[in-house]
Formats: C-alpha cells, sequence, structure tokens
C-alpha cells in the first residue's frame, strides 16, 4: 500500500516509522524518488496495514500524534472534507473556514466537545477524527455550516443528535432478562 503525506509533514512521519512499525505489527519503507510510504502487511493482517496507512494519512493532514494512533484501535476512524470541492472560490474558503472556527475556536470547540471528535482544518480541507458513531454526526454538523446555516441551527442539531445517540446508547443496554 501506498501513501504520501505533503512536503512539510514528511520529516515528522519519517520519525515515526519505527514506532508505527512496532505497534502496527507492519513494515514501513519510505521511498526516496517517489516521495511515499510503502507500507507492507508482512503476510499478516491486511486490514492492520490498512490501520496504518490511516494513521500516516492522519498525520499528513496535521492531526496530533495522540489522536492519530488512536486508528489503531478498533472504535475510531478518519474522515477528510474537501473544502475546494465544496466551495468555488478561495475567498469562500478562507469565510468557511472562519465560520466552522469560529470567533476565538468556539464552534469548533463546540462541536469538539459535543461529538468527542477532534477537527483539524487545514488550508484546503478538515480532517475528523473520532469514534466511528460520532463521526457521521460531526460531519452533518460541518456540512451545515459549509451551507450557510446558523451557528444557532448548528448547535441546535447537535443538542439533537445527543439526545438521540444517549437514547440509542441506554435503549441498547436495557435489554429484557430471560
Amino acid at each position: 500500500m501506498f501513501i504520501s503525506v505533503p512536503d512539510e509533514k514528511l520529516e515528522f512521519v519519517k520519525g515515526l516509522i519505527p514506532k508505527l512499525t512496532e505497534m502496527g505489527g507492519v513494515e514501513i519503507e519510505y521511498s526516496q524518488d517517489l516521495k511515499y510510504f510503502i507500507v507492507d502487511p508482512k503476510n499478516q493482517n491486511p486490514y492492520q496495514a490498512l490501520k496504518v496507512v490511516s494513521v500516516i494519512k492522519a498525520l499528513g493532514y496535521g492531526v496530533p500524534i495522540s489522536e492519530a494512533l488512536k486508528l489503531l484501535g478498533e472504535d475510531y476512524m478518519m474522515d477528510v472534507i474537501d473544502l475546494k470541492e465544496s466551495i468555488e472560490n478561495k475567498y469562500s474558503i478562507r469565510r468557511i473556514k472562519g465560520r466552522i472556527i469560529g470567533e476565538d475556536g468556539k464552534t469548533k470547540r463546540i462541536i469538539q466537545e459535543y461529538t468527542g471528535v477532534t477537527l483539524v482544518v487545514s488550508d484546503r480541507s478538515v480532517a475528523l477524527l473520532g469514534p466511528y458513531e460520532q463521526i457521521p454526526i460531526a460531519r452533518k454538523a460541518l456540512e451545515l455550516l459549509l451551507k450557510g446555516k446558523e451557528h444557532s441551527s448548528v448547535y441546535r442539531y447537535l443538542d439533537r443528535a445527543e439526545e438521540q445517540l444517549l437514547r440509542y446508547r441506554g435503549s441498547s443496554r436495557r435489554r429484557p432478562t430471560e
């Protein structure tokens, strides 16, 4: 499996190869000529190699290493929203990034607190990393902001989504005993 990262993250990721090799049970090589990483499952579980690829991608998007390593577990996933696909010009991207982050980081912080999802806003994308059941909720909140919905509408959506998730979790735990 081949994966590349932005040039500014290259040395950082190369420094983590020994740790990722050990933790992921895979072999990782870097091709200097082609500027990409090769992840080999070493005749082991290819699913584990995919997890390591996800960690490398997350690091490339600027996700903190402590968060990126959570992708090696079973309950975490990453999703990416490409702002250039959603928005027509670079001035709009700046405005949308401002809406996502909010004044003094308020909107970003609220989405992260409600969902437990880490948001990393970069030049042209937003990386979401968190529990698999929370990623769709955080993504929908961001999509509402991209569509121009008011922040208060997004916060109400997060309230409703949290209530529904708590009800779902409560109902799945309270199974009748026979």
